[in-house]
C-alpha cells in the first residue's frame, strides 16, 4: 500500500516536531521551503502511526492511503475491505458503537471517519457482523516514548493489530439455548459451599476463564486479570490470613465485627471448620489496576460470568466475600497474593466439584417491578 504525505504551507510553522516524531526518520525538512518532505521510498515504509500527523501544533500535515494496483484489498488507517465481497449494505456503519465507520460516496465501501484509529475500541462488532467476511481491522499500534540513555526521546518499535473474520469464532444458531433452558439453567445455579477434595485440572480451569474474558466492559477495556490459587494448601493459608484479618477487627471494630458475624467465623476456623473458603481446592482471583474507574464494575461481571461458565462445566462456585475483603483490608493477604503494583483484588470465586447435587429450585421473592 501506497501513501501520500501532505503538508499545507498556510499552517506549517517549520517547527520539525513532525520529523522527530516519526519512528522510521522518514521525514526532513527542505532547506529551500522550510516544509517537511518525505525521504525517497517513505511512500512504501511509513508504517501509518501518524505520530507527525498527531504531533503538529498546526494541523498541518495530512497522510492518505493510495491503494497498490497488485493488491485486491483497499486498505485505510482503520480497515482493510476486500471490494470483491462487499454487499455495500452499510451494516457495519450502523453496529459500531462510536459511529466510526461511513460509506464512501464514490465506491459505497466503509471508510472511517477522521481520526478513527485514534478512537477504535477495537470491539470487533465490524468484523463480526458483516455476512460476507469483506472486512477486517487493521491498524498500527504506536511504540512506547522511550528515553535513551543520553536522554533524548524515541519511539520504541511498532507493531500492526489486526481482527480477520477467519480469526474470529462462527456463529451458530443451533448451539443456543431455547429460553426454557436459559431459564433452568440460570435458576438452579447455586453457590457451593461443600466442595470433593478432587482437585480441577488445568484445562478445565483455563476453559472457564477463557469463557469469562468474553465479558463485557467499558469501551471494550478488558481490564480484568486472573490470579488463580491451584494449590489446595494455599487457599487453606489465605483462609488463614482472612481469620487473622477477622481477630483485628473483632478487637478494633467490635460494632463492624458483630454485624458481620465474626466471632462465630473464628470459633469455627479454631474448631477446624474453614467457613471462608469452605474447603475449595481452588479461588480464581480478578484484578485489576486500582484507579480505572470501570474496573470494579468489569471484574464483578467477568467473575458472575466465571460462575455460569463453571456451573456449565459441572463445576461449582462461591463468590469469596470475606477472602476479598481480607485482600483489601489487610496488608499482609495483599502482600501475599503478589499483586502487580497499583492492582487491586476486585473479587474472589471458590472453584471446586460439589460434593452433593441439589434436586430442587429453591423458591425467590417475586421481581418487584415498577412499570412506566
Amino acid at each position: 500500500m501506497l501513501k501520500q504525505f501532505l503538508v499545507d504551507p498556510q499552517k506549517c510553522k517549520g517547527s520539525g516536531i513532525c520529523a522527530v516524531s516519526c519512528p522510521g526518520k522518514l521525514i526532513s525538512i527542505n532547506k529551500q521551503d522550510k516544509l517537511p518532505h518525505w525521504i525517497e521510498g517513505a511512500e512504501q515504509q511509513c508504517i501509518l502511526c501518524h505520530h507527525c500527523v498527531s504531533s503538529c501544533p498546526n494541523q498541518a500535515i495530512t497522510i492518505n492511503k493510495i491503494m497498490e494496483d497488485s493488491d485486491s484489498f483497499i486498505r485505510n488507517n482503520l480497515l482493510k475491505i476486500d471490494p470483491q465481497k462487499c454487499n455495500h449494505d452499510g451494516i457495519c456503519t450502523e453496529v459500531c458503537p462510536l459511529q466510526l465507520i461511513t460509506l464512501n460516496i464514490k465506491d459505497n465501501l466503509p471508510i472511517p471517519v477522521e481520526q478513527a484509529e485514534k478512537q477504535c475500541i477495537r470491539c470487533g462488532h465490524c468484523v463480526v457482523i458483516c455476512p460476507t467476511g469483506a472486512l477486517a481491522l487493521e491498524t498500527i499500534k504506536p511504540g512506547e516514548l522511550c528515553v535513551d540513555q543520553d536522554g533524548s526521546l524515541y519511539y520504541g518499535p511498532v507493531s500492526t493489530q489486526t481482527m480477520k473474520p477467519e480469526d474470529c469464532g462462527q456463529f451458530d444458531a443451533s448451539l443456543l439455548p431455547s429460553p426454557e433452558q436459559v431459564r433452568h439453567f440460570l435458576s438452579t445455579r447455586r453457590s457451593i459451599r461443600v466442595y470433593k477434595t478432587d482437585p480441577v485440572d488445568r484445562v478445565a480451569l483455563s476453559s472457564i476463564i477463557d469463557i469469562a474474558c468474553y465479558a463485557p466492559t467499558a469501551r471494550n477495556s478488558q481490564p480484568v486479570n486472573w490470579l488463580v490459587i491451584e494449590n489446595s494448601r494455599e487457599v487453606n493459608f489465605l483462609s488463614g490470613l482472612t481469620i487473622e484479618w477477622m481477630r483485628q477487627v473483632i478487637t478494633n471494630e467490635p460494632e463492624m465485627a458483630q454485624s458481620m458475624n465474626l466471632k462465630r467465623l473464628v470459633n469455627d476456623w479454631d474448631k477446624g471448620i474453614d467457613r471462608i473458603c469452605h474447603g475449595a481446592p481452588h479461588v480464581i482471583i480478578a484484578h485489576a489496576q486500582s484507579n480505572l474507574p470501570s474496573a470494579q464494575t468489569s471484574c464483578t461481571i467477568a467473575l458472575t460470568y466465571l460462575e455460569l461458565a463453571a456451573f456449565s462445566a459441572g463445576i461449582g462456585a462461591c463468590w469469596a466475600g470475606y477472602f476479598n475483603a481480607a485482600a483489601n483490608f489487610y496488608p499482609p493477604m495483599h502482600e501475599a497474593l503478589c499483586l502487580p503494583e497499583g492492582h487491586q483484588c476486585f473479587g474472589a470465586m471458590l472453584i471446586g466439584y460439589p460434593r452433593y447435587p441439589y434436586h430442587r429450585i429453591p423458591v425467590r421473592k417475586k421481581a418487584n417491578v415498577a412499570w412506566r
